[in-house]
C-alpha cells in the first residue's frame, strides 16, 4: 500500500493495521461524522437512500474481489442478490431471527455461485461473461416459475424485525464497515495475492503453484456470500422480495458501479455506487420537478435518463478508464507535494 514520505512502523502489529495513518484516521471519523449526521437528520428520505445505497455497496465489494481483483467477469451479480433475499425471506418467514437467516441467505447464495463459478475453470474473458449471463436467465427463471417456494412474480413478504428505518441504517452501516474491513482482509492474504496473481497472468500463476480450481471457485463464492448478504439485507429493508428488483438491467449496472469508480480499488465500489445512484436520484427528482410544470415534455424526458447514464460511462471510460479511485490517487499524491509539485 502506497504510504506517505516519512511513515514508518515499528513493529508487525501496526505494519498490519488497516487503518495506518493519520490521514486514514481523519477519512475514517469523517464518514462517520456524516453517518451520524445522517442518522440525526431525521430525514426519512435521505436515511432510505443512504440505506440503499450501503446495501448497494455491500454487493459491489463482493463483486470487485471477482472481477477488480480475480479479473473474472460477472452479469449475474443481482441474480446472487436474488438468492440471498429469497433465502433469507424465506427463512425469516419460518421464524428464523434475522442475525441467522442473512448469514444463511449468504452461504446459499456463495453455493449458488460455486455452481454457476465452474465453467470459469474452463473459460474466461468474454465466454465466462456469456456464461455469467445464462446464470442470470436460469436463477431469476427459478425463482419466477418455483411458484411453491418464492411465490413467483407475486412476491415474497421478508419480515423484518427492525421497523424503524433509523434502527436498520445502523445495522447496515454495521455491515459495511464489517465487509470492507472483511474485504480489506481478503485482499491482503494469501488467497487475495492468488487472485491478483491470476488476474495478471493466470498460466504464470499456475506455473508457480496457485491452484486455478481453488482460488477461481473461493472468489465466485466470497463474491456471491457478499451478494446473497446484500440481498438479504434488501429484502427485509423493503419487507418486500420482487423479481423485477434483481434483473439483468441491475446486474450491468453493478459492473457500471465498478468501471465508474474503478476495477481493483475497495474505494472505487464505494465512489461507482455513491456516483452513480446520486445520479439517479437528482435526475429522478429534477425530472419529477419539470415535468410537473411542464407535462408534454415527459415522452422526451423518459428515455433522456439512460442516454445520460450511457453517456457518463462512456466518457468515463474514454477519458478515466482506471475509474474515480485512480483520480482521487493522483488527486492525493498532487497535494503531498503542492505547491512544489515536480513538473517534468
Amino acid at each position: 500500500m502506497y504510504l506517505p514520505c516519512g511513515t514508518f512502523n515499528e513493529n508487525y502489529i501496526s505494519d498490519n493495521a488497516i487503518i495506518r495513518t493519520r490521514s486514514h484516521i481523519l477519512w475514517c471519523l469523517a464518514g462517520l461524522a456524516f453517518s451520524l449526521l445522517i442518522l440525526l437528520s431525521g430525514n426519512t428520505y435521505l436515511i432510505h437512500f443512504a440505506t440503499l445505497v450501503g446495501i448497494t455497496i455491500i454487493a459491489a465489494l463482493g463483486l470487485q474481489i471477482l472481477t477488480g481483483y480475480a479479473g473474472l467477469f460477472s452479469i449475474a451479480h443481482a441474480a446472487f442478490m436474488a438468492v440471498g433475499a429469497y433465502s433469507s425471506a424465506i427463512l425469516a418467514s419460518h421464524g428464523v431471527p434475522l442475525f441467522l437467516s442473512l448469514p444463511a441467505a449468504a452461504i446459499v447464495a456463495g453455493m449458488v455461485g460455486l455452481i454457476f463459478g465452474l465453467p470459469s475453470l474452463r473459460i474466461k474473458g468474454f465466454y465466462l461473461l456469456m456464461a455469467t449471463f445464462a446464470a442470470q436467465f436460469i436463477i431469476m427463471y427459478i425463482i419466477t416459475h418455483w411458484q411453491g417456494l418464492t411465490k413467483g412474480e407475486f412476491g415474497y413478504p421478508a419480515p423484518s424485525p427492525i421497523e424503524d428505518e433509523r434502527a436498520y441504517f445502523i445495522l447496515v452501516l454495521v455491515c459495511l464497515i464489517a465487509f470492507t474491513i472483511a474485504t480489506k482482509n481478503i485482499l491482503r492474504s494469501k488467497a487475495g495475492r492468488a487472485l491478483v496473481a491470476i488476474n495478471n497472468n493466470d498460466l504464470a500463476a499456475e506455473v508457480m503453484g496457485i491452484s486455478l480450481y481453488r482460488y477461481k471457485l473461493l472468489a465466485f463464492f466470497i463474491s456471491c456470500m457478499y451478494a446473497g448478504f446484500a440481498g438479504g439485507l434488501y429484502a427485509h429493508f423493503y419487507r418486500m422480495v420482487m423479481p423485477e428488483a434483481f434483473s439483468l438491467h441491475s446486474s450491468m449496472w453493478f459492473l457500471g458501479y465498478l468501471l465508474v469508480g474503478g476495477l481493483g480499488s475497495v474505494p472505487g465500489a464505494y465512489f461507482g455506487v455513491i456516483l452513480i445512484l446520486g445520479l439517479n436520484e437528482v435526475l429522478t427528482n429534477g425530472f419529477a420537478l419539470i415535468t410537473n410544470m411542464y407535462p408534454e415534455v415527459m415522452r422526451f424526458l423518459a428515455p433522456l435518463r439512460q442516454v445520460i447514464f450511457g453517456v457518463v460511462v462512456i466518457l468515463f471510460l474514454l477519458f478515466e478508464p482506471r475509474g474515480l479511485a485512480n483520480s482521487w490517487e493522483k488527486l492525493k499524491k498532487y497535494l503531498q507535494l503542492w505547491p512544489y509539485p515536480y513538473w517534468p
